[in-house]
């Protein structure tokens, strides 16, 4: 992108995360691999907006729309320039492709159907891709996709492969988890041990960590309290920490209601003292009148 002039830095991530996401292309190590719903997707919108799916429109547009940042350009005329062209193309398009339905062909993988013996392909769903017999309806066999790793099972020696647990969280297992029972949190790695050549793991998480062997029976056995796993100590602490924040709201919404009502019963006696100074008014008023008859009896 950034050869052909297209797009910005700022906008490489948004461009990959959006083609991922609706599996036009997926990751192949390092790569991304178009996916046969990437390819029927790309032959059709050069076959239908063949002006657009083009690297030197995008590099002009991104021009034109630098040049209205500057106010070289009216944004307005610039719409209308690509909207009138634009336009009749996707009127095309909605004529041509009218009650028509594209087939995304399959994806065959080397997978076997457990029940009729058939090449599985790879299909799209809610939750992601899996595989399916392709001989659905009358066979419905699915399975989920499953992510080899290097190395081989320390118990029977088979493949170790990647899962997902139903909270969302990745571990290794044995491909034949049901009978072999080995599985782990820690990330198997291509180098086997010096000692025992068995496969090495390493602690899940980002950053550098260094390999190590859980072969209780070599020299170069690492105990799991010096692999660098998080303590249970600090993840207490963690915890406590984490609760404190709420701690501090609960007391600081206790203290506010608590001044409320104070508040509100000073205003609930406010009104009672006003009363009793009104009356006392009252009755002063009426002492000065009661003294006033007696003077007037002498005139």
């Amino acid at each position: 992108m950034e050869e052909t002039g297209v797009g910005r830095p700022s906008t490489y991530a948004p461009t990959i995360s959006t083609i991922l996401t609706q599996e036009y292309v997926i990751k192949d190590g390092k790569f991304l691999r178009p996916t046969p719903l990437g390819v029927v997707v790309t032959s059709l919108m050069k076959e239908r907006f063949a002006d657009i799916v083009d690297l030197k429109f995008t590099a002009r547009m991104e021009e034109l729309l630098d040049s209205v940042e500057k106010g070289k350009d009216d944004w307005k005329s610039v719409l209308a320039g690509f909207y009138d062209g634009f336009k009749t193309s996707l009127e095309s398009a909605e004529t041509a492709l009218e009650g028509s339905r594209i087939k995304v062909p399959d994806e065959v993988s080397d997978e076997l159907c457990d029940i009729c013996g058939r090449q599985l392909v790879i299909k799209s769903g809610r939750f992601g891709r899996f595989l399916a017999c392709p001989g659905y309806p009358e066979c419905s066999f699915t399975k989920p996709i499953v992510v080899e790793m290097p190395g081989k099972c320390p118990k029977c020696g088979l493949r170790i492969l990647k899962r997902t647990s139903k909270n969302g969280y990745t571990y290794y297992a044995c491909e034949n988890l049901s009978v072999c029972g080995f599985m782990t949190w820690d990330v198997p790695v291509a180098d086997n041990c010096p000692e025992c050549a068995q496969t090495m793991f390493k602690v899940s998480g980002r950053g550098s960590r260094k390999p190590f062997c859980i072969n209780q029976e070599c020299r170069n056995f690492l105990p799991e309290d010096k692999r660098g796993y998080r303590k249970k100590k600090e993840a207490a602490a963690d915890d406590a920490n984490a609760d404190k924040p709420k701690t501090a709201k609960k007391t600081q919404a206790e203290n506010t209601a608590q001044n409320k009502a104070s508040a509100k019963k000073a205003t609930a006696g406010k009104p009672a003292g006003k009363k009793t100074a009104a009356k006392k008014t009252a009755a002063k008023k009426k002492a000065p009148a009661a003294k006033k008859a007696p003077g007037g009896d002498k005139k």
